[in-house]
């Protein structure tokens, strides 16, 4: 793909988004928080989210440890995909960078053609820790994954 895909925390993000995506070179950032999540630890972030016009800012709030609707995810992950062949960078972020960002950075690799435990893997040599990490979201992934292979 000849866009990057990157994961990381609210900590790194929530401060200085424009920072942050610049950084990275990334031109995407896609939230997966929910807004009560946010306000605990960065309610300025909150009004970036809803203002930003040098970035697109995509949001999929979903619960820690839980999933959102598959076809909301999916609709995401065809996205994400579109914006990867199209050469863009893409920063994916959730309270940790690990579990529900993991979940979508595995899928958008699937829909690239990976086995869904090659992007596990590959994930993790990349960011130890993320990917799934409940059963909701293990299923969830292996349920899209089957789709998009």
């Amino acid at each position: 793909m000849p866009g990057g895909l990157h994961l990381c925390g609210l900590e790194v993000v929530g401060p200085d988004p424009d920072a942050v995506l610049d950084h990275v070179g990334a031109s995407v950032l896609v939230c997966l928080q929910t807004d009560e999540e946010i306000l605990r630890r960065h309610p300025s972030y909150i009004d970036w989210l809803g203002t930003s016009r040098s970035h697109e800012v995509l949001r999929l709030p979903t619960p820690d440890y839980l999933v959102s609707p598959d076809d909301d995810v999916l609709s995401l992950v065809e996205v994400l995909f579109e914006h990867l062949e199209d050469g863009r960078n893409v920063l994916i972020h959730c309270g940790a960078g690990w579990g529900r960002a993991g979940v979508i950075a595995v899928l958008v690799m699937a829909a690239g053609g990976c086995t869904i435990e090659d992007a596990v893997r590959d994930l993790r040599l990349a960011r130890p820790s993320a990917g799934p990490e409940s059963a909701e979201q293990n299923w969830q992934v292996d349920r899209l994954g089957a789709r998009l292979s």
